[in-house]
């Protein structure tokens, strides 16, 4: 089964979990009547406040990641999704904590601290953002009664997604299989295989569309309501707040991405006349192999794959894939009541990660496997910060992934002549960079309307509307109008969280980013790879245009995304010429 070993967390819920669950009860206990304590100085009340805040991020880390581990690998059980409840409870216990923190530090004189203190120096950053979140807080018992409703809120909601879409019994050809076993038949070689399945899915969803459309619905008026109660001007910009980035930047690159847009399409209809389509490529061609390379790969293979191209980047790097497939961190095949897709779990606190994947042996699943173990190298570089700096915003958490995805790709290309088998590398590299920067422009586009319209109930039509529409104005007329995706909101869980809106573009972002960054590194390796490792643990401390200002990069300038993009266009230039063949 290749499933993953998750015993350096717990061996299950056993007597040390119960231990450390009451230990997490404990440190509840002692932040709260510290938080209520007015006897102390500013100095000591914020020491004191990091301190535990310190521990209980390692306590409850590991408590979460535990629970939320076994329910990805198995959504129907019962007993992590009760833990998973019992450790949101305990925490919810703060709220009204957090809320008087928050507002203490408010009108406070951080400078006047920092020099007395190394402690709150270190985490200056942190403050100062916590800082400019209090103008945001809502009455402290108004932010206990949300808490408590959002777990069976949008919660609740994104709970149901996950748990319909894991288990949706898909009927194709003869047989019944899952959704992750049907979307993964999209990289078959057969085009009936690839058509029969892609109509097999779209039938599944209808089962399905009425309960997962209203739990789509509710969590984005859940946003909007609770964005406009605390004065965000909108759901856009808490999340550009929540990614320490400026509007200036997102604007940028996807003006960028809008501009690229016909050289995406020059390929996909380059593609479609290849595989004898006589208009533009139809979407459950997306992502049928082209050239000769038709090899599947065992896991074995994958995994010799990937060393053998991160030891060429470097020791630590290859270092790091080996470790992770020895101790057996990686639950690598689809199963039913398995979560779909892929992701990585950092544990920075056992300088660990845990990985996810679906792998059904295509060269998209052994890149899969690179662009997850590169989150997990990021999570092996920032393991050596501080506890309140080991998690890093949105855009920049997909700097490693793609920046592997790169290194994997080009270490390909340099071992292979033949054309058709350069082809057919370089063509499943394109695939993703026009998932990334085209799809996921047709995803910016599909929310940014729905939260357009989520002052009221959406319905499923509206929503696969808005889809097709966004699909259309993304892709252009590089797929066929008239066999799109209306159901691409339903099988993504991004959507379905309430804190997590619009993640998205941070995909283009750390596409595009990687980009840019590979281009140096191919200039100066042995320089990079310090500044590289440098620029990963600020991640978590700095903002997204200061990050990109320690390698000499100005984000908020459209040249920088048109220069990473030209990069991009260089393989489009290439695979079409090689589709002409």
């Amino acid at each position: 089964m290749k499933a993953w070993n998750l015993n350096d967390l717990y061996l299950g819920f056993d007597e040390t979990y119960q231990n450390d669950l009451k230990r997490l009860e404990q440190l509840i206990d002692e932040y709260i009547l510290w938080i209520r304590s007015d006897s102390k100085d500013a100095l000591t009340y914020v020491e004191g406040y990091l301190k535990l805040s310190e521990e209980l991020t390692i306590v409850a880390r590991t408590l979460s990641s535990y629970a939320s581990l076994r329910m990805a690998t198995d959504v129907t059980n019962q007993e992590a999704l009760k833990y998973m409840s019992m450790i949101q409870r305990i925490m919810r216990k703060a709220t009204a904590e957090n809320v008087l923190f928050t507002r203490y530090l408010a009108d406070l004189d951080l400078s006047s601290l920092y020099e007395k203190s190394e402690l709150i120096k270190k985490y200056q950053f942190n403050l100062e953002l916590e800082q400019k979140d209090a103008k945001h807080l809502l009455s402290e018992k108004e932010e206990i009664l949300y808490a408590k409703l959002r777990e069976l809120a949008s919660g609740s909601w994104g709970q149901l997604q996950s748990l319909t879409t894991a288990n949706v019994p898909v009927h194709y050809r003869d047989k019944e299989i899952t959704l992750s076993e049907v979307r993964n038949l999209a990289y078959e070689s057969d085009p009936s295989v690839r058509k029969d399945a892609f109509d097999a899915e779209l039938k599944a969803y209808k089962s399905i569309e009425d309960v997962v459309a209203l739990a789509l619905s509710n969590i984005k008026r859940e946003v909007t309501v609770m964005n406009e109660l605390r004065g965000h001007a909108s759901a856009l910009q808490k999340t550009l707040d929540q990614s320490k980035m400026t509007k200036d930047t997102l604007d940028a690159m996807i003006g960028a991405m809008k501009d690229f847009r016909p050289h995406f399409a020059r390929y996909l209809k380059a593609k479609a006349k290849y595989l004898g389509h006589p208009k533009s490529l139809p979407f459950y061609d997306l992502f049928a192999p082209v050239g000769k390379l038709e090899k599947t790969y065992t896991y074995e293979e994958a995994q010799e794959l990937v060393k053998s191209s991160f030891y060429g980047y470097s020791k630590r790097l290859g270092d790091f894939a080996k470790k992770a497939f020895d101790k057996e961190w990686i639950d690598v095949y689809p199963r039913k009541g398995k979560r779909g897709g892929a992701f990585c779990s950092n544990q920075p606190q056992l300088k660990q990660s845990r990985i996810m994947t679906n792998f059904t042996g295509s060269l998209s699943d052994v890149s899969t496997l690179a662009h997850e173990l590169g989150h997990g190298y990021h999570g092996e570089v920032i393991s050596s910060n501080d506890p309140l700096h080991w998690s890093y915003p949105m855009p920049l958490a997909e700097t490693a992934s793609i920046f592997c995805e790169t290194i994997l790709n080009n270490h390909l290309l340099s071992t292979i002549t033949d054309p058709k088998e350069r082809l057919s590398i370089l063509e499943v590299s394109l695939q993703g960079d026009t998932q990334v920067v085209i799809d996921i422009l047709s995803r910016y586009i599909f929310e940014t309307h729905l939260f357009e319209k989520s002052s009221a109930p959406i319905s499923k039509e509206t929503m696969k509307d808005l889809m097709l529409s966004a699909q259309k104005e993304a892709y252009l007329n590089g797929l066929d109008h008239d066999i799109l995706h209306p159901y691409m909101w339903l099988n993504k869980g991004h959507y379905y969280s309430a804190g997590l809106n619009f993640y998205n573009f941070p995909y283009a972002f750390g596409l595009l980013f990687g980009k840019g960054l590979y281009a140096q590194y191919l200039k100066d390796p042995k320089q990079f790879l310090h500044s590289y490792d440098e620029l990963l643990s600020l991640t978590t401390k700095a903002t997204v245009e200061d990050c990109a200002k320690t390698m000499g990069i100005d984000v908020t300038s459209k040249a920088f995304w048109i220069e990473s993009l030209n990069e991009v266009k260089k393989d489009i230039d290439e695979v079409c010429q090689l589709l002409a063949l």
